[in-house]
């Protein structure tokens, strides 16, 4: 049930639409517990879809690369000459070796290649992971060429991301993304190739990343230096609580958000009223926190944008179940933010900025400001959700107090402990 402007036109909260979330306080705990961590590893990460890269990283055939995924171990994912897409389990059918990696086994590679060789006694495979080449097979004993191979797991694409499953038994991708999802198969992804990305470590548990951005209750405080250092000025340039759209489907969410009110169109260089009062950098790149001034043609785009009417539209951010949103951006460009947990209280964070390719220097140089301040807002959050952690870890408090704007994320961790509560059930 997807929940209009209630506040705006006087009906009340949004929160009681969902009555199976409830209003009370919610427990922490499955931020801060070894064991939840250990449980929700399993239940979650090793049974869902994971996005692990998009399609134009791998144009064409032989093209590879890996991802080291905690917990789960490294995968490659390759191009085969029929123009699929394959992920193979990292490891050698001989003595278990890391079979592609470059100068250091624990960082992540990428190339182009004919066949996966071992680098310890050369067994090769193709790229359908099946082993073409024994050193030596005369001296062993008995081996079953066919069943020798670098393990399969499930890996399909949608709208050009690749994701993969590492269940023995998984649903199709199409099942899990859901109608909403697939709503969005037109969005012009595949134009948007130019790339900035970003990756740090978290000290602190995975949800606390995602907590910080399912809200907007928080930018006049971590990022009050982009908006106005004034606090009360401020708060009062962040759209009001009753602009906001939510929509809570299956395991998945959408939040859309106001942005700034459509520029004129202007003359190249020329500055209009609405950036006479902007630094002068948003000035001389025509480029301000919501992205480029100059938005690119990109053609039809998908009724499925902004399904709540938002004025003044800034972005639709869908969650993906469990670590992943996608971030469509009115301005015509696009950001994906992944969170893969490592321990209790350490994750990965990965943010990618997808642009059409820019017509000029100007319009790069827009690009990599809008880039450069998303990373900026990122790292903003990331100090604040290790402070969190910290405190949290006390246990000194015990529960969340979430107001109605933090609805989002009382779904999450909901989510999340029902997930838990479902695997551990079915395995006791």
């Amino acid at each position: 049930m997807a929940i209009q402007d209630k506040l705006a036109t006087g009906r009340g909260k949004y929160t009681p639409d969902y009555p199976e979330l409830g209003t009370a306080p919610v427990s922490y705990e499955d931020a801060i517990s070894e064991q939840f961590y250990r449980d929700e590893h399993e239940a979650i990460f090793r049974r869902s879809w994971l996005k692990v890269g998009r399609i134009e990283q791998i144009p064409k055939t032989g093209r590879y690369f890996t991802r080291e995924l905690a917990g789960l171990g490294s995968i490659v994912v390759v191009r085969q000459a029929d123009g699929s897409v394959k992920a193979l389990h990292n490891v050698c059918a001989h003595r278990g070796n890391k079979i592609v990696w470059q100068e250091h086994p624990a960082e992540e590679s990428s190339g182009s290649c004919r066949a996966f060789t071992c680098k310890y006694h050369g067994w090769r495979y193709g790229l359908d992971g099946k082993v073409d080449h024994i050193t030596n097979p005369e001296q062993f004993f008995d081996l079953d060429r066919s069943t020798l191979r670098m393990p399969e797991l499930h890996c399909d694409v949608w709208a050009g991301f690749i994701f993969v499953n590492f269940a023995e038994h998984a649903e199709p991708l199409r099942a899990f993304l859901g109608d909403r999802f697939g709503a969005l198969d037109a969005f012009p992804f595949d134009k948007m190739t130019e790339h900035y990305g970003y990756k740090t470590r978290i000290k602190g548990n995975w949800k606390l990343s995602i907590d910080a951005v399912l809200e907007w209750y928080h930018p006049p405080y971590v990022h009050g230096r982009f908006i106005d250092p004034d606090v009360a000025k401020a708060e009062k340039l962040v759209p009001p609580i009753d602009s906001y759209h939510y929509d809570v489907w299956s395991n998945h969410m959408l939040t859309s958000v106001p942005g700034p009110p459509p520029l004129p169109p202007r003359e190249p260089g020329a500055l209009g009223p609405a950036q006479r009062n902007q630094k002068w950098i948003y000035k001389l790149f025509r480029a301000g926190l919501f992205g480029p001034d100059d938005v690119p043609d990109l053609g039809e785009l998908p009724d499925a944008l902004n399904p709540g009417d938002i004025k003044a539209w800034g972005n639709d951010s869908y969650w993906l179940f469990p670590n992943l949103s996608v971030q469509i951006w009115a301005r015509n460009y696009y950001i994906t933010y992944q969170y893969w947990p490592d321990a209790v209280d350490s994750h990965s964070y990965e943010i990618d900025i997808y642009f059409p390719p820019p017509a000029d220097a100007a319009a790069r140089l827009a690009q990599e400001l809008v880039a450069a301040s998303t990373i900026e807002f990122a790292m903003q959050d990331s100090n604040t959700v290790e402070a969190t952690h910290q405190a949290l870890s006390t246990r000194a408090t015990r529960r969340f107090h979430l107001s109605d704007q933090e609805l989002l994320i009382r779904n999450f961790h909901k989510v999340i402990r029902d997930a838990v509560a479902a695997h551990t059930a079915a395995h006791d």
